[in-house]
């Protein structure tokens, strides 16, 4: 199969998916519904997300992904503007797109996603923490992992905060959360 087909069919799938959980809710929608709308067989839908669980870690890396892309890696920005502009990529995108958000969110915590799986985020953190350190920015004994794993936590704890109570403004809980960290790293003066 082409590569091109074969983006375009799970591509496919999970616009139909988040357009189902939107509408129907995640709980609601099975993965024979995804199927229809998609227009492909059950067994389609299954090659390309073998649980339905698999379409909210989907989702999480096209998030990622996408705001890795609209950061940039440029050097010339400082660490923490990269930090910064990776988070508000996410933000802005489940902001923009609040029910798909809420119930992609809801069905990862479903799956036990934040127990099981660690974040994918954590190697995009992970780079852009350590060219911090390479330019000075970052305090040269920070432990790497554990501070791209803490910048993540707090983007999760956000997130369900935001999905739970749904007044609080996304963007500024994850912003204060960040800048609290990112003070911490800097070298000492």
């Amino acid at each position: 199969m082409e590569r091109a087909s074969v983006t375009a069919t799970r591509e496919r799938l999970y616009q139909a998916a988040a357009a189902l959980f939107a509408e129907r809710g995640y709980e609601n929608t099975t993965m024979a519904d995804i199927a229809e709308r998609a227009g492909t067989s059950r067994r389609t839908a299954f090659n390309y997300f073998p649980n339905k669980s698999d379409i909210p870690m989907f989702w999480t890396r096209r998030l990622a992904d996408r705001s890795l892309i609209d950061a940039g890696d440029a050097q010339s920005l400082p660490t923490e503007q990269r930090v910064r502009d990776y988070l508000r990529g996410i933000t802005r995108v489940v902001e923009a797109e609040p029910e798909i958000s809420r119930q992609m969110m809801s069905g990862w915590a479903a799956a036990k996603g934040p127990i099981i799986y660690e974040s994918t985020l954590l190697p995009d953190l992970e780079l852009i923490l350590q060219a911090g350190v390479d330019a000075g920015s970052i305090d040269s004994d920070t432990d790497i992992v554990l501070a791209a794993r803490t910048i993540s936590d707090a983007l999760m704890g956000a997130t369900f905060r935001w999905v739970r109570e749904a007044r609080t403004s996304y963007v500024d809980a994850v912003d204060a959360a960040a800048d609290l960290i990112l003070r911490a790293l800097r070298p000492a003066q």
